[in-house]
């Protein structure tokens, strides 16, 4: 027996190509990614879903790759201007924590540790790294 999925929406926003999405850890919401460098998070109202956030101006090339932290008040993004942006909730919409720099190239992926305490960034740089406490310590593992 198959199981039997039935498309609800379509989102239209993004300018260019959309990359990835990511849903929050309690399902409400949806981070969305792509080549226009930006982030959208979309939420349900009623029957329509509706882009309740829009970041950008941080990335100046393609967003790669969003992740939400465990806890599902910090986002992720990763772009192919080689940085990771970090992003907090706050009283009414999200806002930049962070933004990490180090790598040589286009940052491909994002994703944080269950327990939120490290985040892991991949490059076309050949690396993986290891960052922890978002600011000031951040270890680097070659493979």
């Amino acid at each position: 027996m198959s199981a039997r999925l039935e498309q609800i929406a379509t989102l239209d926003g993004h300018l260019d190509r959309v990359w990835k999405v990511a849903w929050n850890p309690s399902g409400t919401l949806l981070a969305s990614c792509g080549g226009d460098r930006a982030v959208r998070i979309w939420g349900r109202e009623g029957d329509r879903w509706v882009v309740k956030s829009l970041l950008e101006g941080q990335h100046t090339r393609t967003v790669r790759s969003v992740a939400w932290s465990p806890c599902g008040t910090k986002l992720a993004s990763a772009s192919f201007d080689a940085t990771v942006c970090i992003w907090k909730k706050g009283q009414e919409d999200f806002e930049l924590a962070t933004a990490l720099e180090g790598h040589e190239n286009e940052v491909k992926s994002v994703s944080w540790s269950s327990s939120g305490a490290l985040l892991a960034t991949c490059s076309r740089d050949k690396t993986v790294w290891i960052w922890e406490g978002w600011r000031t310590r951040r270890f680097k593992i070659r493979i």
